[in-house]
C-alpha cells in the first residue's frame, strides 16, 4: 500500500481574503433615519448595537408624533442584528393600543425580509386584516 501523495504544495494561496467580513459597528456604523411629514419612517443603513438605541428613539419619536400610525420604510437596510430587530419589537410593545399596533410595514429590503420571517416577527407590523367578517361557519356576517 502506498501513502496519497502530499497534494497541499499545489494548493495556491487565495489572491484576496475571501472569508466574509463581519459587518462593521461602533462608531464607523453607519444608519440613517428619517421621518417624513406623513409619518413614514425612513431607514436606511446597518442597524446593530452601536445604532439600535437611536433608532429606537426615533420610532417612539415618531409614534408620539403621528399617534394614528407610522410606516417603516426598511428598504434600504443593509444589516439588522436582533438588537436592531429589538428596537423595532420594543417600540411596537410600548405603543399597543388594544392589540392594534401603529407600526406597519412599507417597504422591505431583502435582508430585513428574511430576518423578518426567519423570527416570524413581520405578521407583527402587519396592517390590519380588513374584510367581511366571518362568523364560525365561515359564512359573511
Amino acid at each position: 500500500m502506498h501513502p496519497l501523495p502530499d497534494r497541499a504544495t499545489d494548493l495556491r494561496a487565495p489572491v484576496g481574503d475571501t472569508r466574509p467580513q463581519p459587518p462593521v459597528t461602533g462608531q464607523d456604523a453607519q444608519m440613517t433615519v428619517d421621518v417624513t411629514p406623513g409619518g413614514t419612517v425612513v431607514v436606511s443603513g446597518e442597524i446593530d448595537r452601536a445604532t439600535a438605541s437611536q433608532l429606537h428613539q426615533s420610532l417612539i419619536a415618531a409614534l408620539h408624533a403621528h399617534p394614528e400610525g407610522v410606516t417603516l420604510d426598511l428598504a434600504a437596510v443593509t444589516f439588522c442584528d436582533c438588537v436592531g430587530l429589538r428596537a423595532f419589537l420594543a417600540a411596537r410593545h410600548q405603543h399597543l393600543d388594544g392589540g392594534r399596533c401603529p407600526l406597519t410595514l412599507g417597504p422591505v429590503s431583502p435582508r430585513m425580509t428574511r430576518l423578518l420571517q426567519l423570527t416570524g416577527t413581520g405578521e407583527l407590523f402587519a396592517p390590519p386584516k380588513t374584510g367581511p367578517v366571518r362568523g364560525r361557519t365561515g359564512q359573511r356576517q
